[in-house]
């Protein structure tokens, strides 16, 4: 036999089912058997969609048509899947089979078996949902550690979503249902959510809370555990992975080409006309790279802190005391240039 598509051991196969058992019983009646050959069968005189038997395989549906006697045994385990929805229309057409002998035909095992899963729980969720209806699928779900209790108060949001968790519930108690909520968390001494879930219990939080607030709850959930794909407004699937972009990536500044230096770069430049030499102990030029007081200078300011620094008269300069530098002649020629001013002891320029 074919291996079945959903695992009835698992999760939530499990939920699924509970919910299709209880969805045909008084109770839980949020969608009538008229509904459930609507849906899964949908037809008139002419045509017809299978959204059903496609699914299941000769030896299951075979079985199925053939107790409904319109097919023998033998012919039903061999036909295809355009002759069994033949048939299976011909007959619903006919009256041959009603709406519940159809749901009767298909248990509850047998869909949550062979069907897709997210079919079945969008069919259940678009009833009417009682209060029972809703208690019977979070409490199940709760069970089957689909979700724990710090998320359900996590996720649980009132009024917009102005309000949320213990506010919510708090929302919708009596006085004595909140004195009695709180006896019993200072009783069992657990105020963590599992703690506060229990204490409250399924019955009073269904009960006290409204329904649009629960039923969100449970949309969260089946999204949570797969069941249902997550989509946009739009109706497109919501990505999972962000996207990165590619603007905000930090920018690579491009590599600066090294300036050679020589080590002696006044030593290369003959001193020319319009070359001026700082005189002993003036403090070294500012880089070019710093700012500030200390940017570079440029020629004319270079000029005015040489002449600052000469003396004007016929005294002659007095040496500094923090250093004594040596002068040395001009590696090209013997003597500083003619047109640069020389000092002579009591002498004239």
């Amino acid at each position: 036999m074919e291996k079945a598509r959903n695992d009835l051991s698992a999760a939530v196969p499990k939920f699924c089912l509970a919910l299709e058992e209880h969805r045909r019983t008084p109770d839980g009646r949020v969608r009538t058997s008229q509904e459930f050959l609507a849906s899964f069968f949908p037809h008139d005189e002419k045509t017809c969609t299978d959204r059903l038997f496609k699914y299941l395989p000769n030896e299951v549906r075979g079985p199925i048509v053939a107790a409904w006697g319109i097919r023998g045994i033998k012919a039903a385990l061999r036909d295809t899947d355009d002759k069994v929805q033949s048939v299976v229309h011909d007959a619903v057409v006919a009256g041959d089979v009603d709406h519940q002998a159809f749901e009767d035909g298909m248990t509850a095992e047998t869909l949550v078996r062979w069907i897709p899963l997210g079919d079945l729980w969008s069919f259940w969720r678009g009833g009417k949902l009682t209060k029972q209806a809703i208690h019977k699928a979070l409490s199940t779900a709760f069970d089957l550690y689909l979700f724990d209790a710090r998320w359900f108060l996590d996720t649980l949001q009132g009024k917009g979503g102005s309000i949320k968790g213990t506010d919510v519930l708090a929302d919708g108690l009596s006085k004595d249902d909140l004195t009695a909520w709180v006896r019993r968390i200072h009783e069992t001494g657990d105020g963590t959510p599992k703690g506060l879930v229990a204490a409250l219990g399924w019955d009073k939080i269904v009960s006290k809370t409204a329904n649009d607030q629960l039923v969100g709850v449970l949309d969260a959930m089946v999204t949570k555990v797969g069941l249902v794909v997550a989509a946009s407004k739009d109706g497109a699937k919501v990505e999972s992975t962000p996207k990165v972009d590619s603007k905000a990536e930090p920018a690579v500044a491009a590599p600066v080409p090294a300036i050679e230096v020589p080590a002696d770069a006044s030593a290369e430049k003959p001193v020319g006309e319009d070359s001026w030499s700082m005189p002993p102990g003036s403090p070294p030029a500012a880089s070019a790279d710093e700012t500030g007081p200390q940017a570079a200078m440029s020629t004319e300011e270079a000029i005015n802190v040489v002449l600052e620094d000469e003396v004007l008269f016929n005294d002659p300069p007095t040496p500094s005391k923090s250093a004594v530098v040596e002068a040395k002649p001009h590696p090209q020629e013997s003597r500083p240039p003619r047109d640069r001013p020389q000092w002579r002891p009591g002498g004239k320029r």
